[in-house]
């Protein structure tokens, strides 16, 4: 049938064929660089997430670091403010049995005794001198009316034990 069409026609006819055939090879290749495209896309988009992913742990992870460094704040206050009070408790029970003490004296002064003079730092003396100073203290203890009230209740104390 192309014997019959004349030579200017199969001559433009082999070159359309070939173009055809040009442009399907290129078509495939297009195709084929479309496919390796996606694929490269669907990579490019599966490290994306997984540095999404791993950009939200981080997050996560310095999330925690600082609440770590709040909690590490927390307690450096808490414990200045336990050593403060510890200081204070201590002050407060000096200041506690200074005013016992000075209670003692007044209730020896009220019961008639003279209140005990200070040691002397000095060997046996000093010794002897704490001795009796800790005997009138603790009977000017046993001569407080809180003494006297609560006797039952060591009594009772006394026969349970």
């Amino acid at each position: 049938m192309t014997d019959e069409l004349p030579g200017a026609v199969r001559a433009e006819l082999t070159r359309l064929r070939a173009e055809r055939v040009a442009f399907t090879e290129e078509r495939e290749r297009l195709r084929t660089e479309l496919r390796e495209a996606e694929l490269q896309i669907r990579e490019v988009s599966r490290h994306r997430d997984q540095l999404v992913q791993q950009t939200e742990q981080l997050a996560g992870v310095t999330e925690r670091a600082a609440q770590a460094d709040a909690l590490a704040r927390d307690v450096l206050v808490a414990r200045a403010e336990r050593d403060a009070l510890r200081a204070e408790l201590a002050e407060t029970r000096t200041e506690r049995d200074r005013l016992r003490l000075r209670l003692l004296d007044a209730e020896l002064r009220l019961s008639g005794a003279t209140p005990p003079e200070p040691p002397v730092e000095n060997g046996t003396l000093a010794a002897e001198q704490r001795a009796a100073e800790l005997a009138r203290e603790l009977e000017a203890t046993r001569a407080t009316v809180s003494w006297r009230v609560t006797a039952p209740l060591r009594a009772v104390r006394r026969r349970t034990s």
